[in-house]
């Protein structure tokens, strides 16, 4: 039997957390955290050391730039996808040279999102 793939996530609005994370569940996903914040992100990480991380550019108290610099600083090998709206391809593109391993437009389309999860952790 295979484990089901960790997903930390990480987003502001708590409507879209719980929709997603309705759709990670029935995609076989397992949802091990969440967070509202930056700085919540990185704490859960530490804590849950997700298979991969669901990370909002936009949030409270550290944006999604700076959680994902300080996740890759505590596990370089840390599999983020960035989570983002329109207009925002040049922070896109930003975290992807930092480290970010893939990227999601909001709003997120299911079969994208499984798609990208699977690439990033295969």
């Amino acid at each position: 039997m295979t484990s089901r793939t960790t997903v930390l996530l990480c987003d502001d609005s708590r409507a879209l957390r719980m929709l997603t994370s309705r759709q990670l569940v029935e995609c076989g996903f397992e949802v091990v955290g969440e967070a509202d914040n930056g700085i919540k992100a990185v704490e859960q990480y530490q804590a849950l050391k997700p298979d991969v991380v669901l990370l909002d550019l936009v949030m409270p108290e550290r944006d999604g730039k700076q959680a994902l610099r300080r996740i890759l600083e505590l596990d370089p090998a840390a599999r983020v996808v960035i989570l983002s709206s329109l207009g925002a391809q040049a922070d896109i593109e930003e975290c992807l040279r930092v480290g970010a391993k893939s990227y999601l437009q909001k709003p997120i389309d299911a079969d994208d999102m499984v798609r990208v999860l699977r690439e990033t952790v295969a």
